[in-house]
Order: structure tokens, then C-alpha cells, then sequence
């Protein structure tokens, strides 16, 4: 700059739109500055003339064409020259059109906000895609249960119904009455282990995990496939006695196994059999080639599900559990058994491993961390009656075969026992002064449920023990056990034997200083 005339060369004039024989001022300078820059881009050249400051001049603005009105990004660098009595005689330096790497920059962030976006939508487009498929995957699974749980209970039916009518006919003889109700009673038993599974099966969404017992665990599931795999499939279960409890989601896990048993025996074409395996792993750091690499140095509960199957090739191998990856003819299967094994495995903090030889079968094996073993219960005996007179229970339920068969369990077991079909029967024996030791209630019945019918018969009698029956889980069953956790009540399952809810209630009194 000299007396307010700018020694650009042609080049740098083009940033500003003049043409390369017109001359150029200061004024040019400060016009030709984008509005939204022109104020920063002027202080620093300020800052680069003061005699104080004598600041590098180090901006980047824009520029909008005196002669063209096209908009261009320009980098400056330069110094002020000053002469001996600190007036700035010039500002030297050097301009860069920088205008198409600035235009590169703006697209990149646009493509980078864009790509987020659309990697946002991708992946909350596949979680609800997985979620879809998961639960298409859990009702492909209830389906094939749904075979195998309708002739269980079915023959559960068979051996009820037809033992109660020999019984009925043969009161007389005492010793044939009690080897039919023991079939009877074993009968009923197997129908409350498919119900269990059944429901296992039935819950929605995450749900906690939980110790479980390897060898009871796979030992009912046994029971479930054999009736529901096909008569060509055998299932053996290999489970040592004395296992620890592992855990795990018993209705996720349960659902990862039957699919395992599903795919085993469309290896095996219907004819075969399939091992489920149980045993104790310990993982160490020198672990050898071919373990889950994911899997953190301890102790885990191995299970396994092997078949004698045709078996994978190596290419195949490599991407079964891969999702929505399948061999199966179009129609057969989603591809997500596998991947969902794994996910499973893995989210439970273990890990899965695939070992398959063509020709000679496959083997899935899930590692499942270990439980911590709990500590040891004292064993309660039921209470006995007091002296004088027998410990009154409350009984409610809405069913009235059910009401009637608890009541003869219970008085059975010595205790005198106040029946009733509904809790406002039930709160209304209280409010009449009736002497009660114990609340036995049902929790899912029309109007009052059992929750409510507890709650407010403890309003009624502060320190009233209570035993909640519910023969499945609901939002209500949840709150039951946070209940019987604080030691408002105790939760029991259906279907419960008299014994069982005898000796409970000589718990619950025990507690309270009875019997």
C-alpha cells in the first residue's frame, strides 16, 4: 500500500474481481470484503499496522467481485513494514485463492453430515428389523413347540381324567386308589413342566437373568423335543450330576436351544441324534488355537447341541452365523438362528463356537458365565398348630375347584382353613373380627386381584402374613415379588403341591413367632 494505492499483481486482483490493468485502493480492498467477514478480516489488518501490536496478518474471508459479483475464498498472510517512527508504511505479504479447497471442505462436511444421518436411519433401521425378526424367530420356535405342548398336555388330560374316573370307581380299594393318584399326581407334574416352558417361551422382550440349573434346565427340554423334533430323532442329554448354576435368560436361552435342536434335525433329514451337553470350562489366557477369543479369562457352564448330520463345509462355516445367512431352501428359515445364538451368548457374557466336519455333524457350543453360589438356607419345618387350637387360614380364590382342593391340602396338614371366592369375601371376614394366622390368596381373579386383596387386608391386620399363588407371570406377578422380597408376602407358583404350601405356611407363621 502507497498513499492509498495497492501494489497487487494481476492474481491477486482476479480474487477481487478487478480486472488486471484497473487499479486497486484500499477502498476496493474493504468493499470487495464479504460482509460477514469484513469486519474480523479488517482488525487483523489493523492489528498487522499497529506500531503496538504489530500482529502477523493471518486471516482467510471471502471476497465478493467488484466487476464479476462472484463470491471466492482467499488466504492471507503478510506483515506490516514500519518506519522509524513507527508509522506502517505498508503491509507485505501474499494471497491465495483458496476458494476451490473451501468448496471441497463444504462439500466433505455435507457428505459427512449426510452420511451420519443416513448411518443414524440405517442402524435404527436394522435394530427394528432385528427386533422383528427376533420375535419371528421366537414364534418360528413356538411353533415348533406348539406340537410337541399340545400332545403333552394332551396326555397330562389322558392320565388325569382317566385316573380320577378309576379312582372314582375303585374307592374301595385302597392300595389301587393310591398307585392311581401317584400317576395321577406324576401326570400332573409333566403338565407343569410344559406349562413352565410354555411361558418361558411366551415373554416379551429383555428380561433378567437369572441362576439356572444345567441339568434340570436341559433335562425338561429333553422332555419338550423329543415330543415335538419327530419320532427319528433321539435326544440324549450328557450332564454330570453336581453342576453349578450358570447364568442366564432361561427364556431367551431355552429359545436359542430348541432353535439349535430345529436345525439339527434338518441336518440329520429326520433320523439322528442330537446331544445336548453340559460341563464346567475354565478359560485361561494360553487358552488353545480355535477358542471365543471374546470370552474373558474364568469359569463358565459349557453347553453344547451336537447331531450326526451331514455337516457344514468349511465356506459355509465361516458365515452360519452370519445374519440372515441360510442354506435352507427359500421359505425354510430367516437365516437368524445362529446369529441370534451368537448375540445371545455373547450379550450374556459368554461367547459360541461353531465345529462342524462334512459328513461327520456339527457342534454349537455356548459358554454361559457361572453364578455365584448362594448361600445356604436353613430348612424351615412347618408349623405346627398351637396348643388348643389350629392356626386359621384364609383361603381366596376364584376357582372353585382349585378353592376346594387347597382347602383339603391345608386342613390336611392341620390347619382350619376360611374359604372364599373373591377378596371382598375375604376383607369382609376380616372387618367381621374373624380370627386369622395366615392369608393364602390367589393373584389373578376378577374384580380384586391378589396384590390388592393382601395390600389391603395388611391395612386391615399390620403384620398379617400372607402367601400369593399365580400360576403365570404378569406386570402384577413382578410387583408380587418385589413384595415378597421385602417381606410383605411370599410369592409360590402354580401349580403347587400341598406339601409345599403347608410347609411354606409353617414358614411364614414360624416367622411371625407362631406355632
Amino acid at each position: 500500500m502507497l498513499n492509498d494505492v495497492l501494489i497487487w499483481p494481476p492474481v491477486v486482483k482476479a480474487m477481487f474481481g478487478i480486472s488486471p490493468d484497473a487499479p486497486a485502493t484500499m477502498r476496493d480492498f474493504y468493499e470487495g470484503l464479504h460482509p460477514e467477514d469484513r469486519e474480523r478480516t479488517v482488525a487483523a489488518y489493523a492489528a498487522a499496522c499497529d506500531p503496538v501490536l504489530r500482529a502477523l496478518y493471518d486471516v482467510e474471508y471471502r471476497t465478493v467481485g467488484k466487476e464479476d459479483g462472484v463470491t471466492r475464498w482467499v488466504a492471507a498472510k503478510g506483515r506490516g513494514v514500519f518506519d522509524g517512527t513507527g508509522r506502517c508504511l505498508r503491509v507485505l505479504g501474499a494471497a491465495l485463492d483458496i476458494t476451490v479447497r473451501k468448496a471441497a471442505e463444504a462439500e466433505l462436511r455435507r457428505l459427512n453430515e449426510t452420511l451420519e444421518a443416513r448411518v443414524l436411519e440405517e442402524i435404527a433401521a436394522r435394530e427394528a428389523a432385528q427386533a422383528q425378526l427376533a420375535h419371528a424367530q421366537r414364534m418360528e420356535a413356538l411353533g415348533q413347540l406348539a406340537g410337541g405342548i399340545a400332545h403333552g398336555i394332551n396326555n397330562v388330560l389322558q392320565a388325569v381324567g382317566g385316573g380320577a374316573a378309576l379312582i372314582e370307581r375303585r374307592s374301595a380299594d385302597p392300595d389301587n386308589v393310591r398307585r392311581i393318584a401317584r400317576m395321577v399326581i406324576e401326570a400332573a407334574e409333566r403338565g407343569s413342566a410344559v406349562t413352565r416352558r410354555l411361558l418361558a417361551f411366551s415373554r416379551r422382550g429383555d428380561l433378567r437373568a437369572e441362576p439356572l440349573d444345567p441339568a434340570s434346565l436341559l433335562a425338561d427340554l429333553r422332555e419338550i423335543l423329543t415330543h415335538t423334533l419327530g419320532a427319528g430323532i433321539g435326544v440324549r442329554v450328557e450332564a454330570p450330576a453336581g453342576l453349578p448354576a450358570m447364568m442366564a435368560d432361561k427364556g431367551q436361552l431355552e429359545t436359542v436351544l430348541v432353535n439349535l435342536a430345529a436345525n439339527a434335525r434338518d441336518a440329520m433329514d429326520g433320523q439322528g441324534t442330537i446331544i445336548l451337553a453340559a460341563a464346567v470350562d475354565r478359560v485361561t489366557e494360553a487358552s488353545p488355537p480355535g477358542a471365543v477369543r471374546a470370552l474373558l479369562p474364568g469359569a463358565y457352564l459349557r453347553l453344547s447341541v451336537a447331531d450326526t448330520g451331514t455337516g457344514m463345509t468349511p465356506e459355509v462355516l465361516a458365515r452360519a452365523t452370519e445374519p440372515f445367512f441360510t442354506t435352507k431352501p427359500s421359505g425354510k428359515g430367516t437365516g437368524l438362528g445362529l446369529a441370534m445364538a451368537r448375540g445371545f451368548a455373547e450379550q450374556s457374557g459368554g461367547g459360541l463356537r461353531l465345529e462342524s466336519v462334512p459328513g461327520q455333524g456339527t457342534t454349537v457350543t455356548l459358554w454361559l458365565p457361572l453364578a455365584e453360589a448362594p448361600a445356604a438356607a436353613a430348612a424351615v419345618p412347618p408349623a405346627a398348630a398351637a396348643p388348643g387350637r389350629a392356626r386359621r387360614v384364609l383361603l381366596v380364590d376364584d376357582d372353585a375347584t382349585v378353592r376346594e382342593i387347597t382347602a383339603e391340602g391345608l386342613e390336611a396338614a392341620g390347619y382350619a382353613v376360611l374359604a372364599t371366592g373373591d377378596g371382598a369375601a375375604a376383607l369382609g371376614l376380616l372387618d367381621q373380627g374373624e380370627a386369622v394366622d395366615l392369608l393364602v390368596s390367589d393373584l389373578s381373579m376378577p374384580g380384586m386381584d391378589g396384590l390388592a386383596v393382601i395390600q389391603a387386608a395388611q391395612r386391615r391386620r399390620p403384620g398379617l402374613p400372607a402367601i400369593l399363588l399365580t400360576g403365570y407371570a404378569t406386570n402384577a406377578a413382578e410387583l408380587a415379588l418385589g413384595g415378597a422380597m421385602s417381606g410383605a408376602f411370599t410369592l409360590l407358583r402354580k401349580p403347587v403341591t400341598a406339601a409345599a404350601l403347608a410347609e411354606r405356611a409353617g414358614a411364614m407363621l414360624e416367622g411371625v413367632g407362631g406355632g
